[in-house]
């Protein structure tokens, strides 16, 4: 009881960095939930909007119909007709896609040649859907003229055609409705929250009791080493739960119950507690001395960048992605992501949550079990 009254000691001392990684990775969360629901993406399905630029040469009736049609599928956006100009805007990314209407546009278009010009990023996804776009309505006015209509109708007709409007409807294959819950942004995160203060909170309590005089004197007393081990899982996890709770109520607050509301919150709880546990381990494995910030920055951003956490895992390297399955940052981010993208989870995506489940356990009692070694040998040398 006494030498868990001295980590508690230094818990409260040091509740302050705790705090800060919690608050860093609350804002950090906000901020990436605050983006997505900016984009529109959480009302279900919506079309691509670009920003494209009409620069007319030629002032006929197939610019101000392209003009007109551009501006219901795209954001039309006015630049100066100068080489140098579109360049810039290019670069700088003010504008996607320009398209030129050269002189002669409507007499090229009639014989079948190509009518208009355009000037994009190579190779950028943008060029090759507004591209798309152009050439279809291209086709619809050589349809129209073909079938014996003037211009002027022609046009009329295709913009017309652009008019109509499909509805689309999500079919809710995965119980969500196609979209993530905001909470589910929030939980991906949670690994850099975790490990951020986990570690450096149980490097501190670990470094305390390195030092030699300490050390000497507890192991001089009457208490065993497995009481001693055993007050140390008691502030272990006493700083887990401690990161935990915050973490769980900060989430029940931002979003109105969260997980708490999910018909897979117990996968959600448990998959958060063993990563809280990960990293528990992980700092009581690497409690130094020395550079504690620096192994403490190291093991936690690259861990969240390799398992997945600030980078999505569809983005890694075929590479990366193997090296990275053996980290427990990885599972969590994988199951997350089955969290996020399926509320009804079918007994193949339930048999890789297990497989993450045990993973992740597995790694904490690697590290857990390779700690209580070398503390026992280093008890054993005096």
């Amino acid at each position: 009881m006494i030498v868990f009254k001295g980590y508690a000691v230094i818990i409260r001392r040091n509740i302050g960095v705790i705090l800060m990684y919690i608050v860093i990775f609350a804002a950090i969360a906000l901020g990436i939930q605050q983006a997505y629901l900016s984009t529109g993406a959480d009302k279900g399905f919506s079309s691509m909007k670009l920003k494209v630029a009409v620069i007319d040469r030629e002032g006929g009736l197939l610019a101000d119909m392209l003009r007109q049609r551009m501006a219901q599928d795209q954001k039309l956006v006015e630049i100066e007709d100068d080489d140098q100009v579109i360049q810039e805007e290019l670069y700088y990314s003010n504008v996607e896609y320009v398209m030129i209407i050269p002189e002669g546009a409507e007499e090229k278009l009639r014989r079948g040649e190509m009518a208009v010009q355009n000037i994009s990023v190579p190779g950028s996804i943008a060029s090759y859907y507004v591209e798309a776009q152009v050439n279809n309505l291209l086709n619809q006015l050589r349809v129209w003229l073909a079938s014996g209509f003037s211009m002027e109708e022609a046009c009329q007709r295709t913009l017309a055609l652009g008019e109509t409007q499909a509805e689309v409807t999500l079919k809710d294959v995965n119980g969500n409705a196609g979209i993530r819950e905001g909470y589910n942004y929030y939980f991906a995160y949670m690994p850099y929250a975790f490990l951020g203060s986990s570690i450096l909170a149980v490097g501190l309590i670990t470094m305390e009791f390195k030092k030699k005089g300490i050390r000497q004197r507890i192991q001089s007393s009457a208490v065993p080493f497995w009481k001693q081990n055993l007050a140390m899982a008691g502030a272990l996890l006493l700083i887990g739960g401690l990161v935990w709770g915050i973490c769980m109520i900060l989430q029940g607050i931002f979003y109105r119950g969260g997980a708490f509301g999910s018909p897979n919150a117990g996968i959600y709880l448990l998959n958060s507690i063993l990563c809280i546990l990960t990293a528990l381990s992980l700092g009581f494995l690497t409690g130094s001395p020395t550079a504690l910030n620096g192994m403490n920055n190291v093991i936690s951003l690259g861990l969240c960048f390799l398992g997945g956490v600030f980078v999505p895992l569809e983005m890694l390297g075929e590479g990366v992605q193997k090296a990275a399955y053996f980290l427990p940052t990885y599972w969590y981010s994988v199951i997350n992501g089955l969290l996020g993208d399926y509320a009804a989870l079918s007994a193949q995506m339930q048999s890789t949550i297990r497989k993450g489940f045990l993973i992740q356990l597995l790694f904490a009692a690697a590290c857990f079990g390779i700690t209580l070694m070398i503390r026992k040998k280093q008890a054993q040398e005096g």
